[in-house]
């Protein structure tokens, strides 16, 4: 049965892009430091994409991908196996409980949309969430899960035929659990990491979804719908459909079969750990949950060392040093007043990131680690004001043990 709906795969590579998809690389491996780009992304499919996503604009790309791979590395998300040992990385398998995600993988896979699918549940206890993650926990968690699809969408790519264009995946969010009051205020907490993971998947996956159904909405969605319009792209507003009538989605815009048994479809998903769905099951967060501060410290037997101090101007960037000698590990924490892009690299090269270059906030729970991999040299504390109009409150501490 052909299935009714106003978007498509996407198209093959046209002419007029192939050229651009050269411009791409060829830059990419005059501006990248060991100029190589990773085989798994030097791909026309995926360069494609990044030229879709950014409009041709050869210079946003450039900077971005180049943020992007050094980040990548950073976090550990690379080798071939990345899509099958994500969820059991250290800095994410702590976390998952508190994360309704899709454990379907690739597995409902359509070819008429040349895309799959994929579930996600809205958080059901925002206020209780941001004092659960640390505001890099959770984008490190949303970057991981990014690049996991990305892999499995490479994996694709490779065994189709050449007149395909970009795979892509189509996303049910299922906003069942939300209370509509919590996220109203566009400038909660809560909302701003909402908004800085949507900037992070924009960023660095451009075109990587073809739809996104929202299914079981409250009844003052417009409120919500205002919201996402501050942090989502026009393009990807445009991929957003409602679904008021959960029948529409299995038969109206999806194929039955592809569609979960929960939203009105026949697919019933019986490989654990997820439920039918194919979505983990949420622990509820309770004070015991909260996230200990300064716990790094304790473990090395130290107390927290006497804070500093640092007033960053609008727009303006600080950079702390730090030597530190052979056999030796580093503790760190820091609050900021504002918002800020954060990165930690070795000596004076940016793009040898030792923590992923993130945008990050402080509202209710500091920033810390541990770098463990960092003895004999030096590194480099880089804190970016995102303001163009307040001075940033910075304050930090930094241990060698």
């Amino acid at each position: 049965m052909a299935i009714k709906t106003e978007f498509r795969s996407s198209d093959p590579i046209a002419d007029h892009e192939k050229p651009l998809i050269q411009s791409i690389r060829a830059l990419l491996q005059a501006k990248l430091p060991n100029g190589k780009i990773p085989d798994d992304v030097n791909t026309d499919l995926n360069l494609c994409r990044w030229l879709r996503g950014y409009h041709g604009d050869l210079d946003k790309i450039v900077k971005n991908f180049g943020i992007y791979l050094a980040s990548r590395k950073a976090a550990g998300f690379v080798g071939a196996d990345f899509p099958e040992k994500f969820f059991e990385m250290d800095d994410i398998a702590p976390f998952l409980p508190y994360i309704a995600s899709s454990r379907l993988q690739d597995r409902q896979w359509s070819d008429d949309h040349n895309a799959f699918l994929f579930v996600e549940r809205a958080w059901s206890q925002p206020k209780e969430f941001i004092k659960t993650f640390k505001t890099s926990d959770y984008l490190i968690h949303c970057f991981g899960y990014s690049e996991m699809l990305q892999q499995l969408i490479l994996r694709r790519e490779k065994k189709q035929s050449a007149d395909k264009g970009p795979v892509q995946f189509i996303v049910i969010f299922d906003l069942d659990t939300i209370n509509i009051t919590d996220y109203v205020n566009p400038m909660s907490g809560y909302m701003k990491l909402w908004q800085i993971r949507s900037e992070l998947w924009q960023d660095w996956y451009p075109e990587m979804v073809q739809r996104i159904y929202l299914t079981n909405p409250p009844r003052l969605i417009s409120l919500l719908w205002k919201v996402a319009r501050v942090f989502l792209s026009e393009e990807n507003l445009k991929r957003i459909e409602i679904i008021t009538n959960k029948t529409d989605l299995a038969g109206k815009h999806l194929p039955s079969w592809m569609v979960p048994k929960e939203y009105g479809g026949e697919f019933i998903n019986t490989v654990p750990p997820g439920d039918e769905t194919g979505v983990s099951i949420r622990k509820k967060i309770t004070p015991l949950d909260y996230y200990k501060s300064f716990q790094h410290y304790k473990l090395h037997g130290i107390d927290r060392p006497k804070p500093s101090h640092k007033d960053v101007s609008p727009s303006d960037k600080f950079i702390f040093k730090i030597q530190v000698p052979s056999g030796k590990q580093v503790l760190w924490d820091f609050t900021a007043s504002g918002e800020v892009q954060f990165a930690i690299f070795k000596g004076n090269n940016p793009h040898d990131l030792v923590f992923p270059s993130l945008h990050i906030i402080t509202n209710k729970l500091n920033e810390e680690g541990t770098l463990t991999d960092v003895s004999d040299s030096e590194i480099s504390f880089e804190f970016q004001n995102l303001s163009a109009y307040f001075t940033l409150k910075l304050e930090y501490t930094v241990a060698i043990v």
